[in-house]
């Protein structure tokens, strides 16, 4: 009975691996999601630091002769 014992422990052991893993895997799933839409906005605030910078530039005076 020990073994039979064992056996079953080992089974319950497994399926609770089971629910924790496919929680894991909900929760890599929705890291991914927010890294995504942080990696837009990043691409946004870049483009605008980019344009700010071209805008400076042309915006600046010919030097006096």
């Amino acid at each position: 009975m020990a073994a039979f014992d064992q056996i079953v422990e080992g089974v319950k052991e497994v399926l609770r691996m089971s629910g924790e893993i496919k929680r894991l895997a909900d929760a890599v799933r929705e890291l991914g999601t927010e890294v995504r839409d942080i990696d837009r906005r990043l691409v946004r605030i870049e483009t605008m630091a980019e344009l700010a910078q071209a805008a400076r530039a042309t915006k600046r005076l010919p030097p006096k002769n």
